[in-house]
């Protein structure tokens, strides 16, 4: 079922786009798996199960999703890799609130990792990849998309191209240069740490703020300040740009979503009495 909640004269549906699994390594980085299976249970390949949580934002105007998810255009290797299971989709997501891909309008990418932007293109009937949300206009920062249509040894495992450049082939990529509203009341603000140009994005109305924090923490996992991925590109500056989200966070009550989290999409963040901590959002 759909969550939905109002910010001031906006509506937030949390919808969902399947799930992954991952190495419990690589999603916890330099943290020892003595303490992360504390609050995780691995498999028995030692890969711990994401949820993959797009937000749907609607507007009088707008119909805004943010990171539409993973998608279905695995290969049988990769799917069984992460162990892929795209139900409900995204599109089921949507119908489930009467909507369909054609409504939605604004796409925003935190950041073009696969599994955030994986859902943005699919097959049609004669194998060619296409765009999901025709009538949309993605944004996505300059900076992430070159780096991610130009991938490294390290980057280009999560960089896939079919899910983005025929967007840019459709005319359907809008370029951001750095913090910008992309309508009154939605902005983005770049971050780095995930990726050098990641972003979060932001929703304000009436006083209310709600803030989709992409990779920057993706799960209640990863609430504490040390406690990086190992796909973190640069983690020193994640924990510097955390330090400083909480504290915005806690001084205007923002309600914080989350991309991956198995059961709370929604939070707020506290200060505890070592680190930093959370109380989930109640529905």
């Amino acid at each position: 079922m759909i969550k939905s909640i109002n910010i001031g004269e906006f509506e937030l549906h949390f919808l969902h786009d399947g799930e992954f699994w991952l190495d419990g390594g690589g999603y916890f980085g330099v943290i020892p798996k003595v303490l992360w299976s504390r609050m995780v249970t691995p498999d028995e390949k030692n890969r711990v199960v994401l949820k993959s949580n797009p937000l749907l934002v609607k507007t009088d105007n707008n119909n805004i999703l943010i990171d539409p998810g993973l998608g279905n255009k695995y290969n049988e290797k990769q799917a069984k890799i992460w162990n892929i299971k795209n139900e409900p989709s995204v599109v089921d997501s949507l119908a489930e609130i009467g909507m369909t891909p054609e409504d939605i309008d604004i796409v925003i990418a935190t950041h073009l990792h696969f599994d955030h932007m994986g859902a943005s293109t699919k097959f049609d009937e004669s194998g060619k990849v296409v765009p999901v949300f025709k009538n949309a206009v993605h944004y996505i920062q300059k900076g992430e998309w070159e780096d991610a249509v130009n991938p490294n040894e390290r980057t280009k495992g999560t960089y896939f191209l079919e899910n983005y450049v025929p967007l840019q082939e459709a005319g359907l990529v809008e370029f951001l240069h750095g913090d910008s509203e992309i309508i009154p009341g939605v902005s983005v603000e770049v971050t780095g740490g995930h990726t050098k140009y990641h972003q979060i994005i932001l929703i304000k109305s009436k006083g209310e703020t709600a803030a989709y924090f992409g990779g920057i923490v993706s799960s209640v996992n990863h609430i504490k300040l040390a406690y990086t991925m190992g796909f973190d590109l640069y983690p020193l500056e994640i924990m510097d740009r955390r330090r400083e989200l909480y504290e915005r966070a806690i001084e205007e009550n923002w309600l914080v979503c989350l991309e991956h989290d198995l059961d709370y999409p929604a939070i707020y963040i506290k200060r505890g009495d070592k680190d930093y901590t959370y109380e989930p959002y109640v529905f």
